[in-house]
């Protein structure tokens, strides 16, 4: 409850959005390996690449996208996906390693975007019919989403523990932070830090990504009372940050990271 001694909370949150709300903190943040590409098919497939690899410690986090873009990639993302077989994927990243994944996971990973693109003709449309199958409903979206990512790539990875770790599905209860950040980035409007890539899926239906540093600020100002960082928490934050602003909740998402990540280092 606020009391007369305390700030509104919607002047506390956008006094983060203000503060931390810019792009020289991108640095700490796996979206820059993506803000190095301009056009929607690059940033769409890196986008996915660096969501799905975004657990861990940010420089390592960075760094091992980036070695994946110059390394085997030759720094042309959409030709080496579309170009290349599960094979040639695998070989290229024989040596690829970042914590619970190997390169054979990423290589499963871009050869599912490969299948999508060719049968949906993108990401971003392949994401739209499941929302319309799921009644526009986010988590039978997302839920069905990765059922695609996953299944178009069966025969590689069958019974994979770190695959599907590497694609995380809100039908099991997850917060599926990095799959719900993948959106963020895609579908808010490029600010400078998000992209805009995405036109037809509404900024009003994202979700929140929940890491260690929202969730321990979203319990610090009662936006959550839930221990445990999982899809019920992300929906009981958004429900709060939606009352500040219904068409934009996530917006103060990068904010609220970026301040908790830059406490931890001060």
């Amino acid at each position: 409850m606020q009391t007369s001694k305390n700030p509104p909370l919607k002047k506390i949150l956008d006094d983060i959005y203000t503060q931390y709300h810019h792009p020289k903190y991108l640095g700490l943040d796996p979206l820059i390996c993506v803000r190095r590409f301009k056009d929607k098919g690059s940033r769409e497939c890196t986008g996915l690449l660096a969501a799905s690899l975004a657990y861990g410690r940010v420089e390592i986090i960075v760094r091992n996208i980036n070695s994946i873009i110059d390394g085997a990639m030759g720094g042309d993302p959409v030709n080496f996906i579309t170009n290349t077989s599960y094979r040639d994927k695998s070989k290229s990243l024989a040596k690829f390693k970042h914590r619970f994944n190997d390169g054979q996971d990423i290589a499963a990973l871009l050869e599912s975007i490969k299948i999508i693109t060719k049968e949906h003709g993108s990401i971003e449309k392949c994401f739209c019919d499941c929302m319309k199958r799921g009644d526009n409903q986010l988590k039978s979206a997302l839920t069905s989403f990765t059922d695609i990512l996953k299944s178009s790539v069966r025969k590689y990875v069958d019974c994979r523990a770190s695959f599907e770790y590497l694609i995380p599905s809100p039908g099991k209860g997850s917060a599926c932070k990095r799959m719900v950040l993948y959106l963020r980035w895609m579908v808010r409007e490029d600010d400078g830090i998000d992209l805009g890539v995405w036109k037809t899926v509404p900024t009003s239906c994202l979700l929140i990504p929940v890491d260690t540093h929202v969730a321990k600020i979203a319990r610090g100002y009662g936006f959550t009372k839930r221990n445990s960082a999982d899809w019920k928490m992300a929906e009981e934050i958004t429900s709060v940050l939606r009352r500040y602003d219904p068409d934009d909740p996530v917006r103060y998402d990068f904010a609220l990271c970026h301040a908790g990540m830059v406490d931890i280092r001060s």
